[in-house]
Protein backbone atom coordinates (compact mmCIF):
# COMPACT_ATOMS: atom_id res chain seq x y z
CA UNK A 1 0.00 0.00 0.00
CA UNK A 2 1.50 3.17 -0.99
CA UNK A 3 2.12 6.15 1.77
CA UNK A 4 0.74 9.81 1.69
CA UNK A 5 2.84 12.18 3.93
CA UNK A 6 0.69 15.79 3.90
CA UNK A 7 2.33 19.11 5.59
CA UNK A 8 -0.44 20.95 6.89
CA UNK A 9 0.26 24.38 6.61
CA UNK A 10 0.07 26.99 9.03
CA UNK A 11 -2.13 29.85 8.24
CA UNK A 12 -1.06 31.45 5.28
CA UNK A 13 1.23 28.90 4.17
CA UNK A 14 1.45 26.33 1.34
CA UNK A 15 0.19 22.91 1.37
CA UNK A 16 3.04 19.98 1.08
CA UNK A 17 3.33 16.05 0.36
CA UNK A 18 4.97 13.05 -0.66
CA UNK A 19 3.97 9.96 -2.13
CA UNK A 20 5.87 7.27 -1.29
CA UNK A 21 5.27 3.65 -3.35
CA UNK A 22 8.37 1.50 -1.97
CA UNK A 23 11.46 2.89 -2.23
CA UNK A 24 10.34 6.15 -4.58
CA UNK A 25 9.65 9.26 -3.13
CA UNK A 26 7.59 12.28 -5.21
CA UNK A 27 7.34 15.57 -3.70
CA UNK A 28 4.04 16.89 -4.03
CA UNK A 29 2.83 20.50 -3.84
CA UNK A 30 -0.86 22.26 -4.17
CA UNK A 31 -1.67 21.24 -7.49
CA UNK A 32 -0.18 17.64 -7.71
CA UNK A 33 -2.28 16.62 -4.00
CA UNK A 34 -5.57 18.25 -6.16
CA UNK A 35 -5.06 16.14 -8.35
CA UNK A 36 -4.50 12.88 -6.16
CA UNK A 37 -7.34 13.59 -4.18
CA UNK A 38 -9.60 13.95 -7.58
CA UNK A 39 -8.78 9.97 -8.47
CA UNK A 40 -9.78 9.08 -5.17
CA UNK A 41 -6.83 7.78 -3.70
CA UNK A 42 -8.66 4.81 -2.78
CA UNK A 43 -5.97 2.39 -0.86
CA UNK A 44 -2.95 5.03 0.82
CA UNK A 45 -1.95 5.37 3.53
CA UNK A 46 -1.89 9.39 5.25
CA UNK A 47 -0.25 10.32 7.57
CA UNK A 48 -0.58 14.22 8.76
CA UNK A 49 2.36 16.77 9.66
CA UNK A 50 0.34 19.09 12.04
CA UNK A 51 2.39 22.37 12.66
CA UNK A 52 3.96 22.60 15.58
CA UNK A 53 3.56 26.22 15.95
CA UNK A 54 -0.12 24.94 16.24
CA UNK A 55 0.54 23.09 19.84
CA UNK A 56 1.92 23.31 23.30
CA UNK A 57 4.65 21.21 24.00
CA UNK A 58 6.17 21.96 27.77
CA UNK A 59 7.85 19.91 30.44
CA UNK A 60 6.24 19.29 33.48
CA UNK A 61 8.01 18.52 37.05
CA UNK A 62 5.69 14.89 38.14
CA UNK A 63 7.39 11.74 38.52
CA UNK A 64 6.73 8.58 36.59
CA UNK A 65 4.72 7.33 39.77
CA UNK A 66 2.97 9.91 39.48
CA UNK A 67 2.35 9.54 36.06
CA UNK A 68 0.65 5.87 36.62
CA UNK A 69 -2.05 7.61 39.17
CA UNK A 70 -3.30 10.57 36.54
CA UNK A 71 -6.12 9.23 34.53
CA UNK A 72 -5.12 10.27 30.65
CA UNK A 73 -8.22 12.98 30.41
CA UNK A 74 -6.78 14.98 33.37
CA UNK A 75 -3.48 14.80 31.74
CA UNK A 76 -4.54 18.41 30.40
CA UNK A 77 -4.06 20.06 33.70
CA UNK A 78 -0.32 19.31 34.28
CA UNK A 79 -0.48 22.26 31.75
CA UNK A 80 -3.28 24.33 33.63
CA UNK A 81 -0.37 27.04 35.20
CA UNK A 82 1.10 27.31 31.61
CA UNK A 83 -1.64 28.33 29.47
CA UNK A 84 -4.60 30.71 29.60
CA UNK A 85 -6.77 28.22 27.07
CA UNK A 86 -9.06 26.50 29.19
CA UNK A 87 -7.67 23.16 29.80
CA UNK A 88 -10.74 20.88 29.09
CA UNK A 89 -10.64 22.63 25.34
CA UNK A 90 -7.06 20.56 25.06
CA UNK A 91 -6.24 17.34 23.91
CA UNK A 92 -2.96 16.14 25.30
CA UNK A 93 -0.36 13.34 24.91
CA UNK A 94 2.12 12.89 27.39
CA UNK A 95 5.83 11.09 27.97
CA UNK A 96 8.20 10.44 30.37
CA UNK A 97 11.66 12.62 29.59
CA UNK A 98 13.21 11.41 33.20
CA UNK A 99 12.20 10.31 36.75
CA UNK A 100 11.16 13.55 37.55
CA UNK A 101 9.85 15.28 34.39
CA UNK A 102 7.62 14.38 31.60
CA UNK A 103 6.58 16.28 28.46
CA UNK A 104 2.82 17.51 27.27
CA UNK A 105 2.01 18.18 24.44
CA UNK A 106 -1.40 19.89 23.65
CA UNK A 107 -3.43 20.88 20.58
CA UNK A 108 -7.06 22.10 20.30
CA UNK A 109 -9.66 19.62 20.26
CA UNK A 110 -11.58 21.79 17.93
CA UNK A 111 -8.70 21.93 15.53
CA UNK A 112 -7.88 18.44 15.76
CA UNK A 113 -11.52 17.30 14.80
CA UNK A 114 -11.75 19.49 12.01
CA UNK A 115 -8.27 17.57 10.78
CA UNK A 116 -9.55 14.01 11.14
CA UNK A 117 -13.44 15.14 9.74
CA UNK A 118 -12.26 15.07 6.16
CA UNK A 119 -11.36 11.28 6.47
CA UNK A 120 -14.13 9.84 8.05
CA UNK A 121 -16.42 7.93 6.08
CA UNK A 122 -13.60 7.48 3.38
CA UNK A 123 -11.64 4.73 1.95
CA UNK A 124 -7.92 5.47 2.28
CA UNK A 125 -6.27 5.03 5.96
CA UNK A 126 -5.52 7.75 8.22
CA UNK A 127 -2.55 6.63 10.71
CA UNK A 128 -1.10 9.56 11.70
CA UNK A 129 -1.45 13.18 13.35
CA UNK A 130 2.35 14.31 14.43
CA UNK A 131 3.73 17.72 15.17
CA UNK A 132 5.70 18.54 11.95
CA UNK A 133 8.86 19.33 14.22
CA UNK A 134 9.39 15.27 14.49
CA UNK A 135 10.47 16.16 10.48
CA UNK A 136 13.72 17.30 11.74
CA UNK A 137 15.92 14.23 12.90
CA UNK A 138 16.88 14.32 16.74
CA UNK A 139 20.89 14.35 17.56
CA UNK A 140 21.59 12.13 20.55
CA UNK A 141 25.10 14.70 21.23
CA UNK A 142 23.19 17.49 21.75
CA UNK A 143 20.82 19.93 18.97
CA UNK A 144 19.61 19.99 16.05
CA UNK A 145 19.24 23.39 14.21
CA UNK A 146 17.35 24.92 11.04
CA UNK A 147 16.26 27.61 9.02
CA UNK A 148 13.34 27.13 6.71
CA UNK A 149 12.61 30.23 5.22
CA UNK A 150 11.30 32.24 7.63
CA UNK A 151 10.87 29.38 10.18
CA UNK A 152 13.23 28.42 13.33
CA UNK A 153 13.79 24.80 13.76
CA UNK A 154 15.18 23.30 17.11
CA UNK A 155 14.95 19.85 18.20
CA UNK A 156 16.93 19.68 21.47
CA UNK A 157 16.40 15.88 22.40
CA UNK A 158 14.42 12.82 21.06
CA UNK A 159 10.78 14.31 22.57
CA UNK A 160 11.13 18.14 22.71
CA UNK A 161 11.42 20.67 20.05
CA UNK A 162 10.18 23.91 19.06
CA UNK A 163 9.03 25.30 15.40
CA UNK A 164 9.24 29.34 15.58
CA UNK A 165 9.62 32.76 13.75
CA UNK A 166 13.46 32.83 12.58
CA UNK A 167 13.41 36.64 13.77
CA UNK A 168 12.62 35.48 17.18
CA UNK A 169 15.11 33.05 16.89
CA UNK A 170 18.50 34.22 19.11
CA UNK A 171 15.91 35.05 22.35
CA UNK A 172 14.95 31.49 22.55
CA UNK A 173 17.98 30.02 21.79
CA UNK A 174 19.62 31.92 24.43
CA UNK A 175 17.36 30.77 26.50
CA UNK A 176 17.36 27.30 25.65
CA UNK A 177 20.54 27.43 26.28
CA UNK A 178 20.36 28.27 30.08
CA UNK A 179 18.38 25.37 30.52
CA UNK A 180 20.23 22.61 28.55
CA UNK A 181 23.66 23.70 27.47
CA UNK A 182 24.68 21.52 24.38
CA UNK A 183 28.22 20.30 23.57
CA UNK A 184 27.48 19.34 20.17
CA UNK A 185 25.12 20.78 17.11
CA UNK A 186 24.09 19.85 13.93
CA UNK A 187 22.82 22.43 11.39
CA UNK A 188 21.12 21.45 8.06
CA UNK A 189 21.89 23.82 5.11
CA UNK A 190 22.39 27.38 5.37
CA UNK A 191 21.26 29.48 8.45
CA UNK A 192 21.43 32.90 9.19
CA UNK A 193 24.34 35.60 9.92
CA UNK A 194 23.41 36.08 13.46
CA UNK A 195 22.57 32.53 14.15
CA UNK A 196 26.33 31.71 13.08
CA UNK A 197 27.83 34.10 14.85
CA UNK A 198 25.74 33.25 18.23
CA UNK A 199 26.86 29.57 17.35
CA UNK A 200 30.52 30.67 16.83
CA UNK A 201 30.51 32.68 20.24
CA UNK A 202 29.78 30.27 21.94
CA UNK A 203 33.94 28.62 20.96
CA UNK A 204 34.77 25.59 22.56
CA UNK A 205 32.00 24.63 24.58
CA UNK A 206 29.89 23.84 21.40
CA UNK A 207 31.02 21.90 18.58
CA UNK A 208 29.10 22.74 15.49
CA UNK A 209 28.43 20.04 12.64
CA UNK A 210 27.69 21.58 9.33
CA UNK A 211 25.65 19.63 7.19
CA UNK A 212 23.51 19.39 3.77
CA UNK A 213 19.76 20.92 3.43
CA UNK A 214 17.44 18.28 4.98
CA UNK A 215 15.72 15.51 3.06
CA UNK A 216 12.45 15.70 4.37
CA UNK A 217 11.94 11.82 3.59
CA UNK A 218 14.29 10.73 6.20
CA UNK A 219 12.41 10.68 8.81
CA UNK A 220 9.25 9.46 7.44
CA UNK A 221 9.94 5.98 9.22
CA UNK A 222 10.10 7.35 12.36
CA UNK A 223 6.73 9.14 12.13
CA UNK A 224 4.64 5.94 12.69
CA UNK A 225 0.88 5.33 14.36
CA UNK A 226 3.17 4.44 17.42
CA UNK A 227 4.68 7.84 17.62
CA UNK A 228 4.40 8.69 21.45
CA UNK A 229 2.87 12.11 20.11
CA UNK A 230 0.26 10.76 17.85
CA UNK A 231 -2.69 13.13 18.21
CA UNK A 232 -4.76 9.90 16.91
CA UNK A 233 -5.57 8.31 20.39
CA UNK A 234 -8.36 8.09 22.39
CA UNK A 235 -11.08 10.33 21.83
CA UNK A 236 -9.76 10.79 18.26
CA UNK A 237 -8.39 7.31 17.38
CA UNK A 238 -9.63 6.33 13.84
CA UNK A 239 -10.52 3.60 11.30
CA UNK A 240 -11.19 4.66 7.98
CA UNK A 241 -11.07 3.63 4.21
CA UNK A 242 -11.31 6.49 2.34
CA UNK A 243 -11.67 8.23 -0.92
CA UNK A 244 -9.87 11.70 -0.58
CA UNK A 245 -12.10 13.73 -2.77
CA UNK A 246 -13.46 16.77 -2.06
CA UNK A 247 -9.37 17.83 -1.48
CA UNK A 248 -11.02 21.28 -0.97
CA UNK A 249 -12.67 20.66 1.94
CA UNK A 250 -9.45 20.98 3.91
CA UNK A 251 -9.40 24.96 3.88
CA UNK A 252 -12.35 24.98 5.87
CA UNK A 253 -10.34 22.87 8.44
CA UNK A 254 -7.77 26.38 9.19
CA UNK A 255 -11.13 28.17 10.06
CA UNK A 256 -9.95 26.45 13.28
CA UNK A 257 -7.16 27.70 13.72
CA UNK A 258 -8.42 30.79 14.86
CA UNK A 259 -9.39 29.66 17.61
CA UNK A 260 -5.31 28.03 18.24
CA UNK A 261 -3.71 31.48 17.78
CA UNK A 262 -3.39 32.11 21.79
CA UNK A 263 -2.02 28.83 21.84
CA UNK A 264 0.81 28.81 19.30
CA UNK A 265 1.49 32.05 20.92
CA UNK A 266 1.66 30.81 24.33
CA UNK A 267 3.67 27.69 22.88
CA UNK A 268 6.50 30.28 21.55
CA UNK A 269 7.18 31.65 24.98
CA UNK A 270 6.09 28.97 27.37
CA UNK A 271 10.33 28.21 27.02
CA UNK A 272 11.40 31.23 27.41
CA UNK A 273 9.06 32.04 30.83
CA UNK A 274 9.80 28.75 31.95
CA UNK A 275 13.03 29.94 34.41
CA UNK A 276 10.99 32.54 35.22
CA UNK A 277 7.90 29.93 36.81
CA UNK A 278 11.21 28.22 38.09
CA UNK A 279 12.50 31.31 39.93
CA UNK A 280 8.68 32.05 41.30
CA UNK A 281 8.44 28.65 42.55
CA UNK A 282 11.71 28.67 44.19
CA UNK A 283 10.99 32.27 45.87
CA UNK A 284 7.11 31.01 46.74
CA UNK A 285 9.03 28.10 48.82
CA UNK A 286 11.52 30.54 50.61
CA UNK A 287 8.55 33.10 51.31
CA UNK A 288 6.63 30.04 52.98
CA UNK A 289 9.51 28.95 55.18
CA UNK A 290 9.95 32.47 56.75
CA UNK A 291 6.13 32.44 57.49
CA UNK A 292 6.31 29.35 58.67
CA UNK A 293 9.47 28.88 60.53
CA UNK A 294 8.33 25.76 62.84
CA UNK A 295 7.39 23.69 59.18
CA UNK A 296 11.14 23.60 57.23
CA UNK A 297 10.21 20.73 55.70
CA UNK A 298 8.07 21.61 52.41
CA UNK A 299 6.35 18.49 50.59
CA UNK A 300 3.61 19.71 48.68
CA UNK A 301 3.66 23.72 48.70
CA UNK A 302 0.07 24.23 47.73
CA UNK A 303 -1.85 21.47 50.12
CA UNK A 304 0.24 22.67 53.34
CA UNK A 305 -0.89 26.43 52.33
CA UNK A 306 -4.35 25.03 51.49
CA UNK A 307 -3.96 23.45 55.15
CA UNK A 308 -3.71 26.79 56.41
CA UNK A 309 -5.81 28.81 54.50
CA UNK A 310 -7.93 26.04 56.34
CA UNK A 311 -7.03 27.10 59.58
CA UNK A 312 -7.76 30.70 59.22
CA UNK A 313 -11.23 30.41 57.72
CA UNK A 314 -11.99 28.21 60.46
CA UNK A 315 -10.56 31.18 62.99
CA UNK A 316 -13.30 33.61 61.09
CA UNK A 317 -11.18 34.94 58.18
CA UNK A 318 -12.53 35.47 54.90
CA UNK A 319 -13.23 37.72 51.79
CA UNK A 320 -13.86 41.02 53.00
CA UNK A 321 -10.00 40.81 55.23
CA UNK A 322 -8.51 40.13 52.04
CA UNK A 323 -10.35 41.93 49.38
CA UNK A 324 -10.22 45.18 51.33
CA UNK A 325 -6.45 44.79 51.78
CA UNK A 326 -5.86 43.68 47.76
CA UNK A 327 -8.30 46.97 46.96
CA UNK A 328 -5.91 49.57 48.88
CA UNK A 329 -2.93 48.01 46.63
CA UNK A 330 -4.40 47.77 43.00
CA UNK A 331 -5.75 51.73 43.49
CA UNK A 332 -2.20 52.49 44.41
CA UNK A 333 -0.82 51.17 41.16
CA UNK A 334 -1.26 51.22 37.36
CA UNK A 335 -2.68 47.49 37.10
CA UNK A 336 -5.63 46.46 35.44
CA UNK A 337 -7.98 44.22 36.96
CA UNK A 338 -9.45 41.29 34.59
CA UNK A 339 -10.99 38.51 36.87
CA UNK A 340 -11.55 38.30 40.80
CA UNK A 341 -12.47 34.90 42.72
CA UNK A 342 -12.51 33.45 46.30
CA UNK A 343 -13.08 30.31 47.44
CA UNK A 344 -11.73 28.17 50.49
CA UNK A 345 -8.15 28.34 48.87
CA UNK A 346 -8.24 32.70 48.91
CA UNK A 347 -8.68 34.90 46.54
CA UNK A 348 -7.68 34.24 42.68
CA UNK A 349 -6.61 37.67 41.00
CA UNK A 350 -6.13 37.88 37.56
CA UNK A 351 -4.43 41.15 36.24
CA UNK A 352 -2.85 43.17 33.35
CA UNK A 353 0.58 44.33 34.34
CA UNK A 354 2.98 46.48 31.79
CA UNK A 355 5.97 43.67 32.47
CA UNK A 356 6.96 41.09 34.60
CA UNK A 357 8.84 43.40 36.82
CA UNK A 358 5.69 45.14 37.55
CA UNK A 359 3.72 42.13 38.17
CA UNK A 360 6.49 41.22 40.78
CA UNK A 361 5.97 45.20 42.19
CA UNK A 362 2.11 43.57 42.90
CA UNK A 363 2.95 40.53 44.43
CA UNK A 364 5.54 42.63 46.68
CA UNK A 365 2.84 44.92 47.66
CA UNK A 366 0.50 42.47 48.68
CA UNK A 367 3.15 40.47 50.93
CA UNK A 368 3.81 43.80 52.48
CA UNK A 369 -0.05 43.92 53.31
CA UNK A 370 0.47 40.97 55.47
CA UNK A 371 -1.10 38.82 52.38
CA UNK A 372 0.37 35.93 51.40
CA UNK A 373 1.02 35.48 47.57
CA UNK A 374 1.70 32.94 45.29
CA UNK A 375 2.44 34.08 40.97
CA UNK A 376 0.14 31.14 39.36
CA UNK A 377 1.12 32.15 36.07
CA UNK A 378 2.48 34.53 33.84
CA UNK A 379 1.77 34.98 30.28
CA UNK A 380 2.13 37.54 27.44
CA UNK A 381 -1.08 39.48 26.38
CA UNK A 382 -0.53 41.86 23.60
CA UNK A 383 1.76 44.79 24.81
CA UNK A 384 2.19 43.68 28.30
CA UNK A 385 1.64 40.31 31.06
CA UNK A 386 -1.46 38.54 32.09
CA UNK A 387 -0.87 37.53 35.64
CA UNK A 388 -2.90 34.96 38.12
CA UNK A 389 -2.08 35.03 41.78
CA UNK A 390 -3.29 33.38 44.80
CA UNK A 391 -3.49 35.69 47.93
CA UNK A 392 -4.95 34.76 51.00
CA UNK A 393 -3.82 35.65 54.74
CA UNK A 394 -1.02 35.50 56.37
CA UNK A 395 -0.66 32.54 59.44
Amino acid sequence: MDNLYIRIPASGGLWQGWHVKGLDVVTLFDSDLEAIMATGAANIRVTLLVPTTSCVMATVNVTKQQLKQIDSQNVAYLLEDQTLTPVEQLHCLYAPMSDSQALVVAIHQQQMQSLIEPFKNTACELVAAVPDIFLLPHNPQGWSLMVDGSDCWLRMNALFGMRLEADSALAVLNSAWHEQTPTHVQVYGEIPTELNTWLTAKGAALTVEQLPSLNWAQEFSHITAKHPFNFLQGKFAVKTKSSLSGYWRYAAIFVGITFAVQLAYDATRIFQYNRVVKTTKAESVKLYQSLFPDERRVVNLRRQIESHLSERQSAGQGFVSVATKVGEVLNSGSWQTQRLDFDNNGLLLEVDALSLSDLEQLRQQLTNQGLTTETLSANSQGTGIRGRLRISESS
